[in-house]
């Protein structure tokens, strides 16, 4: 059974600080205009930024604005998302130091500012934090992770956001899961989450248990003092009381509900996954077999070994190593590409080898992105 953790984590730093606008000091926040729904931001891995695009009509060759400096503790930056407040969400791991983080930033920050909040990757049981995915309505933040193998080496770890800070909630991990290399995620309802798994191949959704009630902590008897005795010997030195170690979560070995997989589906290496408002479910994949780079498009509640509904892949796509997919409210499919270090706009229900509308350039290398609620 998941051993459920229902302490918060302690941030290991919060800053919160307030200035004027367009305040151009590190250690105060910056706050942009008012960014209208769907925003784009996209992740700069290796300038440790975050690119924030306001248009996205045209082709750009730069951000409109971004999160980026010294003061952000910004590192090798991966995937982020928005909770219900509007604050921003960022997985940072950093493979040449091993340095991993989560970060909170305000609602609609720029700039070189300081976090809101910043959480090591070890003391939230995420070493290596890759995807993150926010179910608003409810609180929980996704998140995917590879764990030394002692423990279980892919796990999918969810947490409560309610008290301010991450809370695990579920800790999803083990054989039967048929997680292997887990990077993109996403909600689909408040209780199902979608994976894409590099290592195997295979787009996994999982549906998560019921939350178990709180048990409400009996209270614990003081301890009667034990006298000492008289006199003291001097050479006998007073003993040190071990530390009382930190509780971790035994991963639930829970199996996929539903798993793309097959030689039908095309499926290479996923790495990003969205589901658009009517259900279907949209992949980047960097290397689809036979395909070479592409958004695989599935229908909605797809099973098995199915064949794509949709392939964007081509030349004329600019599709170089596809990192994340995601999809607006009209249709329009946004893709991150690590190769071309851009972000492509296709028009609604673009297929085949076709040209985007629009490309953003992020200026480094863009891994994740997310559309501002």
């Amino acid at each position: 059974m998941l051993r459920r953790l229902t302490l918060g984590l302690a941030a290991i730093s919060v800053a919160v600080a307030v200035a004027a606008c367009n305040s151009s000091t590190a250690t105060n926040l910056n706050i942009g205009p008012n960014f209208a729904t769907s925003t784009l931001y996209a992740t700069n891995s290796s300038l440790n930024a975050v690119a924030i695009f306001t248009s996205t009509t045209a082709s750009l060759t730069t951000p409109s604005y971004q999160i980026g400096g010294a003061s952000t503790t910004l590192n090798a930056p991966q995937y982020l998302d928005f909770d219900s407040t509007g604050n921003l969400w960022v997985t940072n791991y950093n493979a040449s130091t091993g340095s991993s983080s989560i970060l909170e930033f305000q609602a609609q920050a720029t700039g070189n500012v300081l976090p809101y909040a910043s959480y090591l990757g070890s003391s939230l049981g995420a070493p290596e934090p890759r995807g993150l995915a926010i179910e608003r309505a409810q609180n929980l933040m996704a998140v995917t992770t590879l764990n030394p193998a002692s423990v279980a080496p892919s796990q999918l770890l969810i947490y409560s956001l309610s008290s301010g800070s991450p809370a695990l909630a579920d800790d999803i991990g083990g054989p039967s899961t048929l997680l292997n290399i887990p990077t993109g995620a996403a909600f689909i309802s408040g209780n199902s989450v979608i994976v894409a798994n590099s290592g195997d191949a295979t787009v996994a959704t999982y549906t998560l248990p019921s939350p178990s009630p709180t048990p409400v902590p009996t209270a614990t008897p003081v301890a009667t003092a034990t006298p000492s005795p008289t006199p003291i010997p001097s050479s006998s030195p007073s003993a040190t009381p071990s530390p009382t170690p930190v509780p971790t979560a035994t991963p639930l070995d829970l199996p996929p509900t539903s798993t793309i997989a097959g030689a039908s589906t095309d499926l290479g290496s996923p790495r990003g996954v969205t589901v658009a408002s009517n259900g279907a479910i949209y992949v980047a994949d960097p290397s689809a077999v036979g395909i070479g780079p592409a958004v695989l498009v599935f229908a909605a509640n797809a099973n098995g070994n199915v064949a794509p509904t949709a392939i964007i892949s081509g030349s004329s796509t600019g599709l170089v190593a596809p990192t994340d997919v995601k999809v607006d409210a009209s249709g329009n499919i946004y893709v991150a590409d690590s190769g071309a270090n851009k972000v492509f706009v296709f028009a609604p229900g673009a297929t085949g080898n076709v040209a985007p509308k629009a490309s953003l350039s992020v200026g480094g290398t863009v891994v994740g992105i997310a559309l501002s609620p």
